[in-house]
């Protein structure tokens, strides 16, 4: 039984239709963030691509009186012989095209093996009409939009079983797995999104929520503690939402996020918040859609491909404290500093040019304009989240040296298959932001005293795989390692102390050995 009491609801006549609730409502603030759509989200070349159905729903058990329209991806993969996962999305309109793109994204990550065969189902919210308006989409407003939305009751699922589904399912075979059914929306829809599950767990047991609106609409505000007084539901939860999120009579859209993040890792549910700089629009979670599908659907049947290697935030109880806030004053130092012309970008061995390498970098690189976004402990995926989250917007530089892996060999013995595969993506993250700039991409360094050392034999691994991301003729790499290294293999502690760090002579040895590459592709 539900604990979310139908006393919750707030009459109609209380809440005409909110502005405030609709996703296309995209409120700009000076300090939101724009972020670049993922490369996902791009039509490829060789992808099959799925076939998507327009229909009409000119009447509801559910919702007298409504009329609306729905669509119906089939991937081109669907075999009718076997259940396919179902998405259904609320506004569907918007996830079709615009920021979110949803066609184009399934048949990218089902053609990778990254989701399972998945039908989706884009079902608009209702029109009070005595027939459909002649365009699809935000004018004129679905006036039953918040009733069905922001309502915390089990009304929007029964309409969902009642009279959407059934008629999906007499073409399509479905799973009837929960497991293998998710649900989506943004704003109002990503609330609603999570209360059909909340109601239904037995039918639905993914949600995805976009920049919900967990606020005072109509009772949402409610759910935090909804979810830590009750029993956890089989349910796993992906929600996104900005810092500059909507704040007004209803409650701040950011907090009430912060919060139901809080209350689902509390009770122990399977949740991923990615936090943000945007306002209120589908463009940071459009930007990090195809991620959150890669993470919503990573162990389901069928997911032949492991999941991508996904941008995560500094965790290490030595790290966390000042790691943040070195990522906010590296934006403010490239903020201030305007012209940015090289970027050093890596873990602790690019940090030491701050410590041990500080002579070298400003008798070389100072005064070429250059930025250090090095950063103890990182591995690749906290360097893909950094790139994400601000760390080279608004900036035009002409070379960027990547080094990058080390720690996921030493942190975890990482596959080195893996590894490489999270600094290839360092590298498209670039070159999504900036297509023009060179990249020069060092080999891991060598670690351990001899070249049997375990660490060193996975580095080396990395290092063959990664040759070949120069494929693409803005990259070159270079393989510093016989720099470091004496006649016989072995890792001097004169230059390395640790056998992994660099000391004041190590980073004069790889200025002197990089700058010719430095000096040729910053021309």
């Amino acid at each position: 039984m539900s604990v979310s009491p139908k006393c919750l609801r707030a009459p109609l006549l209380l809440l005409p239709f909110l502005l405030v609730a609709s996703a296309a409502t995209a409120q700009d603030s000076k300090d939101a963030r724009r972020y670049p759509r993922s490369l996902g989200s791009e039509q490829q070349e060789g992808v099959p691509r799925g076939k998507v159905t327009d229909h009409e729903l000119l009447e509801s058990s559910v919702f007298p009186g409504t009329v609306r329209r729905y669509s119906v991806y089939v991937p081109a993969q669907y075999d009718a012989a076997k259940p396919a996962a179902l998405m259904v999305f609320q506004d569907g309109h918007s996830y079709l095209r615009g920021d979110f793109r949803a066609p184009v994204v399934f048949d990218n990550l089902i053609h990778r093996g990254e989701m399972p065969v998945t039908v989706g189902v884009f079902v608009d919210p209702g029109h009070r009409k005595d027939a459909l308006p002649e365009t699809r989409g935000w004018q004129p407003r679905p006036e039953n939009r918040s009733v069905e939305y922001d309502t915390l009751s089990d009304d929007y699922a029964r309409f969902l079983h009642e009279d959407v589904l059934p008629r999906v399912e007499a073409e399509l075979n479905l799973s009837k797995d929960p497991a293998m059914r998710a649900i989506a929306g943004a704003s109002s829809g990503g609330i609603c999104a999570f209360t059909v599950a909340w109601e239904r767990p037995d039918s639905f047991g993914k949600v995805m929520s976009h920049i919900g609106s967990f606020t005072n609409i109509r009772g949402g505000d409610a759910y935090p503690g909804l979810v830590r007084a009750a029993d956890a539901k089989p349910i796993r939860v992906y929600l996104q939402d900005g810092s500059n999120d909507l704040d007004n009579r209803y409650g701040s859209w950011w907090l009430g996020n912060l919060e139901m993040a809080a209350a689902l890792r509390f009770k122990g549910y399977d949740v991923r918040f990615d936090e943000g700089e945007g306002a209120h629009s589908g463009n940071h979670g459009g930007s990090l859609f195809p991620d959150g599908l890669r993470w919503l659907w990573r162990d389901a049947p069928g997911v032949t491909l492991r999941p991508a290697v996904m941008p995560e935030t500094q965790t290490a109880p030595w790290a966390v404290k000042w790691w943040m806030p070195r990522h906010e004053a590296k934006i403010a130092e490239r903020k201030a500093m305007g012209k940015v012309d090289l970027l050093m970008i890596g873990d602790s061995i690019t940090h030491g040019w701050e410590n041990a390498g500080r002579g070298q970098w400003e008798a070389r690189y100072a005064k070429r304009n250059a930025l250090n976004l090095g950063f103890g402990g990182d591995r690749t995926e906290h360097v893909i989240w950094r790139i994400q989250n601000g760390a080279i917007d608004d900036i035009d530089p002409k070379l960027a040296v990547v080094m990058i892996g080390t720690n996921n060999t030493g942190h975890r013995r990482e596959d080195a298959g893996r590894t490489a595969e999270g600094i290839g993506r360092i590298v498209s993250e670039i070159h999504l932001r900036h297509p023009k700039t060179k990249v020069l991409l060092l080999a891991v360094f060598p670690r351990g005293a001899t070249a049997d050392d375990p660490l060193r034999r996975i580095n080396d691994s990395i290092n063959e795989i990664i040759a070949g991301h120069a494929a693409d003729e803005r990259v070159t790499f270079l393989d510093l390692s016989s720099t470091f290294l004496d006649d016989e293999g072995r890792l001097p502690k004169e230059i390395m102390p640790d056998l992994l760090h660099p000391n004041v002579r190590g980073y004069e040895l790889w200025a002197e050995a990089m700058e010719p590459s430095i000096e040729a592709l910053l021309r």
